[in-house]
Parts: C-alpha cells; sequence; structure tokens
C-alpha cells in the first residue's frame, strides 16, 4: 500500500505489482537490493531510497540499486566458487574456516549461507577491507548455535562478534587467524548438535494440481516463514521431459514437467545442480519430487512454478 516513490519505483522496475506482494518477493528481491547500498556502496543512498519524495531521485536510485545488486551477486558468486575449490571433500572438517585477507567482508555472509547450506556445517568466512583487523561472518548450516560456538572459543581470539544462532559476525586479529580454525573445531566437540530436521510432508498432489486455484488457497495461509513454513507437497513418479543448470554462474537448477493436461510445469534449485544428485537426474528419468508451490515474477507475466525441497 506504500505510496513511497522509491518503493514504488523498484517494485516497477522488478515488475512486481504491490497489491500481490509476498514473503518470497521482499525476502529475495525487494530486501537484497536495499541491502545492496551498504554491502556494495553508500548505506545512505538506502535510506533516501525509501525517504525520498522526489520521482526523478527515486527512479535514479532504484536504477542504481538494482545494478549494485546485479554486481554484488556476481561477486558472492566469485567468492562461493572460490571457497568451494578451497575445500578438500575427502578432508572436509566439522566448522569449515576460510579466508582471504583481500576479501569483502560486507559479502561474506551470503558466501558463508551458500558453503553452510551445501556442506550442511557451520561456516566461518573473514576478510579484510583497508581496516586493522580482519573481519567476517558464520552461519550455522542449522548444527549449532554459532553465538554458543563463539562464546566456547578464549575470549582473546575474538576482538568482537555477535549475532543469533543462525548466523553471526565477528573480527580478530592477523595473529589470532591462524589458530581460530582449530579453537572452534575444539568447542565444537563439546557441543550438542541439533538433531537432523523432519520434514512432514502435507499432501500428495499431482502435477495438474498446480494451478492458480491451489495457489489462491494456499496465500490464505500466508505470510510464511520460519514460524508458518510453507505446506511441503510430494509429486509421484513424474518423468522429467528437460533438465539444466542455469544462471551465469550455472549454479541453479531447472527440471521441467509435462502435465497430463497440457502444458509444461517447471521446478527450481536455487544453488543446486544436476550434479548434487550423483547423477541420478536425467532426462526422461521417473522421479518422486518434494517441492512447495511458488509464484514467479521473474517475468513480466506470474507464473506457477514447484520448489524443490527433495528429490527421492
Amino acid at each position: 500500500k506504500s505510496k513511497r516513490p522509491g518503493l514504488m519505483q523498484l517494485c516497477r522496475k522488478m515488475y512486481l505489482k504491490q497489491r500481490n506482494i509476498t514473503e518470497d518477493d521482499v525476502g529475495f528481491m525487494i530486501a537484497p537490493r536495499i541491502n545492496a547500498a551498504s554491502r556494495m556502496d553508500i548505506p545512505m543512498d538506502a535510506f533516501k531510497l525509501l525517504t525520498t519524495s522526489d520521482e526523478v531521485e527515486a527512479g535514479t536510485l532504484s536504477t542504481y540499486l538494482d545494478k549494485i545488486n546485479n554486481r554484488r551477486k556476481g561477486l558472492v558468486g566469485a567468492i562461493t566458487r572460490e571457497i568451494k575449490k578451497r575445500i578438500d571433500e575427502d578432508d572436509l572438517k566439522d566448522v569449515i574456516v576460510m579466508g582471504n585477507p583481500d576479501g569483502r567482508p560486507s559479502l561474506l555472509g551470503i558466501a558463508a549461507n551458500n558453503i553452510s547450506e551445501s556442506y550442511k556445517r557451520p561456516t566461518f568466512l573473514w576478510g579484510r577491507d583497508g581496516g586493522t583487523y580482519l573481519k567476517g561472518s558464520c552461519r550455522s548450516g542449522n548444527i549449532v548455535n554459532v553465538m554458543t560456538l563463539m562464546s566456547k572459543v578464549p575470549r582473546d581470539f575474538f576482538i568482537d562478534f555477535g549475532g543469533h544462532a543462525f548466523s553471526g559476525g565477528f573480527s580478530t586479529s592477523h595473529e589470532k587467524i591462524h589458530e581460530l580454525e582449530k579453537e572452534l573445531l575444539k568447542a565444537y566437540g563439546v557441543m550438542e548438535k541439533n538433531k537432523e530436521e523432519l520434514k512432514f510432508i502435507d499432501k500428495k498432489l499431482s502435477l495438474d494440481d498446480v494451478n492458480w486455484d491451489t495457489y489462491k488457497i494456499l496465500e490464505r495461509l500466508a505470510p510464511f516463514g520460519q514460524e508458518n513454513e510453507k505446506p511441503l507437497f510430494i509429486f509421484e513418479n513424474i518423468q522429467i521431459i528437460d533438465i539444466k543448470d542455469f544462471g551465469k554462474e550455472k549454479n541453479h537448477l531447472q527440471i521441467d514437467f509435462k502435465k497430463e493436461s497440457g502444458g509444461k510445469i517447471s521446478a527450481i534449485g536455487f544453488f543446486k545442480t544436476i550434479n548434487d544428485f550423483n547423477g541420478r537426474l536425467k532426462k526422461d528419468s521417473i522421479i518422486d519430487l518434494v517441492a512447495t508451490i511458488e509464484k514467479s515474477t521473474f517475468g513480466r507475466s506470474p507464473e506457477l512454478r514447484l520448489r524443490i525441497i527433495d528429490i527421492i
């Protein structure tokens, strides 16, 4: 309902209709562009976007934030690829600690999130941005509370740290960084680990059930989030008609299926690739898919698609 020119212009740039905005639109499209100001340049630019009453300034700022967000995605992708190349999967530690003195700390949180999700481990990434100390970000991988983990490390290893159970930030000295992995592993060894979370499938559906009538029912349960997760559905014995990795870095997965009533439905897995499933996925394969249903506003016209949770 906002009449703020900056938000209105930002939504128009992404072909989002304000009256139809979902929590996914906020989390994956609007917020990253606002956050890009502090990650890439001057935080005040985001403040100006949200507060300006000038249509011209709003247009300029929304275009600029969109541009630097695209640049941010490229840089985060490069950091993530570099870290993955350095990881020895045959000698994977319980806690991943890596860094680069030339790394930009403001981008490390997203990269740490990608790494912790890929390897299901707490991940600590550090860099330096012209300051005296090293700064970093950490993510829990949903295995341990990272704040508790850091608090069990001898206090002189951190100049400062903060955050919450799932993510945090820290600063440390050049002298201590070489021993930080050893201390984090020692602390991890005495901590209670989170049990692997069971996911309960809410209902079995057919691909033909993925339609706007079904989506309207799901919308009534929104907004979804940590304490109100999206319903999970299983689609059994469905045949892959096409499969590909996409994105500039080819780090996302798209699988296409054909509905019995005709037409195509796609399932998307961000930061998943064909290789993540041990070569089991190929054209004409029959699979059972666990997924959520979501509305994509990536193109000019909204469309329904599936978000891959698991493939059985």
